[in-house]
């Protein structure tokens, strides 16, 4: 597609010519809007649009003097001036400045469209010269380059390296990927042309969508220059693309060679997702992975990961965060990765929605953050966002005074009896070692930490019991799975079944 920049000092006009066709349609794409000579001399810069469509007076400087200050950066440019009534000596002017089309106010669809298919036209002819051009030489380079990278049994020969100058000692390939999915074709071919004028002898460049790839003589490219090109590269091509991501193989001693040093730097895009951003990805460079002594459990991370949040536990909330990444990274694949960290990041926003009635919309919001992961480019923002996500909860969630462990812990117990609690995680959970937690927790409440959850639950049964609820589900809703387990319990505590409690509770009311 064709990159087109609109030029006038009235708001409506701008926007109104935007929306006034299907640009996309007729192979064009509305790239930027100016309102004044000097905003679009800058925008010009920045987009480089193949088609400028300007308004002939305007503040400052008019359209006429822009597209002679234009013609001075680019000549090839097409361009069409816009005027609100009938003028001789205007379009005589504008005649003169190669301008393709003049359109007087009120622009219709039907005009428009006429003119954008004579400028197409004149862009493709452009474009066509301009491929023709290239030196023959420099094309059958890149070709012979291609079909080395592409074959596994090309064998070189002397007199080929010689004859396409690559009779070098050492080679290594710095592969440049364009990340943008909006690049056009133009802007591939620019591009290019914007690479050539940064090598020299002793580099030879090739292009194979989205990469574009460069052969270093390795012997003069070594990591000092290797860097001050890289930073040359990225300085001169972030005007044409969103994003870049360069690779560099590794060295090899020979032209057949040059293969292996392509897939090596290949292959560091294909996992970029993966190494710091904003750097050249070279061999040696170590993915930011963690591991674990120990198995991790999924079930364990989200549990922890929940007890922390729902009670403030911010060290333990680090701490099973890092588990989390840690987890997500056994597999060293972005979609799987991403994946298992929404799972779980789902699964606990889900719990705390359910346990906390108040704050329904609060999570469900934050349940519509979590997918926005996935678009998350890098390891590193996907942390990032995660982090932010976790600030969010601990922000709107309200937090008791108290810092005293052993109460959050009993404030634990009251609000989530029915969930699976065993001393050795809620330990880990407040980071104490679970035997010396189980003597602070029997001195604190004079009762063992199994027999105080063991009350409460009782405690809590007794209350459902009372209100007509079936002896099966109290069991179920206290956190027993097992209905005869429940009821040794009951009758260890109250002295009498739980159907024997309801009836003696029934009758003295």
């Amino acid at each position: 597609m064709y990159k087109v920049l609109i030029v006038d000092d009235e708001r409506t006009v701008r926007e109104g010519l935007n929306s006034l066709i299907p640009w996309e349609d007729y192979g064009f794409q509305v790239v930027g809007l100016a309102k004044d000579a000097e905003t679009a001399y800058s925008l010009f810069h920045e987009l480089s649009p193949d088609l400028v469509i300007s308004d002939i007076r305007m503040y400052g400087m008019n359209g006429l003097d822009l597209i002679k200050r234009l013609r001075e950066i680019n000549k090839v440019f097409q361009c069409i001036i816009l005027s609100g009534y009938a003028d001789f000596d205007y379009a005589k002017k504008a005649i003169q400045n190669n301008v393709a089309g003049y359109l007087l106010k009120p622009i219709y669809e039907e005009e428009l469209i006429e003119y954008l298919e004579k400028v197409k036209i004149e862009l493709s002819k452009q474009h066509a010269v301009t491929e023709l051009t290239e030196s023959e030489e420099t094309r059958r380079r890149e070709q012979y380059i291609l079909s080395l990278i592409g074959s596994d049994h090309h064998v070189f020969s002397e007199q080929e390296t010689k004859q396409f100058d690559l009779d070098w000692d050492r080679y290594q390939v710095l592969l440049m990927k364009v990340d943008n999915s909006f690049v056009m074709d133009t802007d591939m071919f620019k591009l290019k042309k914007e690479v050539e004028f940064l090598i020299n002898k002793d580099i030879a460049l090739f292009v194979s969508e989205p990469y574009i790839g460069l052969v270093l003589n390795a012997t003069e490219y070594r990591t000092k220059e290797v860097q001050q090109l890289y930073q040359d590269l990225k300085l001169s091509l972030e005007s044409y693309a969103h994003s870049i991501t360069f690779s560099l193989g590794q060295v090899v001693e020979s032209l057949n060679g040059i293969q292996q040093s392509y897939k090596s730097a290949f292959q560091m895009i294909q996992r970029k997702f993966f190494y710091p951003k904003e750097q050249l990805l070279a061999e040696g460079m170590q993915i930011d992975t963690q591991y674990s002594e120990g198995q991790i459990e999924v079930a364990g991370i989200i549990d922890n990961m929940y007890f922390a949040l729902d009670l403030g536990v911010y060290d333990s909330l680090r701490e099973t965060t890092n588990d989390m990444f840690v987890w997500a990274m056994q597999d060293l694949s972005e979609k799987n990765v991403k994946k298992k960290i929404v799972y779980v990041m789902t699964t606990v926003f889900n719990k705390l929605q359910k346990s906390k009635g108040d704050k329904e919309d609060f999570f469900t919001s934050m349940l519509e953050k979590v997918l926005e992961l996935y678009q998350q480019p890098s390891f590193e923002d996907v942390k990032n966002v995660v982090n932010e996500l976790m600030n969010d909860v601990l922000s709107e969630l309200e937090y008791a005074d108290s810092d005293h462990q052993l109460k959050k812990l009993l404030l634990l117990i009251e609000n989530k009896y029915n969930e699976n609690l065993k001393l050795e995680q809620l330990a880990k959970l407040f980071n104490y070692n679970s035997a010396y937690l189980g003597k602070l927790f029997k001195s604190y409440t004079g009762e063992y930490f199994n027999t105080y959850v063991d009350k409460v639950r009782i405690k809590n049964a007794k209350k459902l019991l009372l209100q007509g609820q079936k002896v099966y589900r109290v069991a179920e809703i206290v956190g027993y799975n097992n209905v005869d387990y429940f009821h040794s319990k009951f009758k260890k505590y109250e002295g009498v079944s739980p159907s024997a409690y309801k009836r003696k509770m029934i009758k003295s009311d």
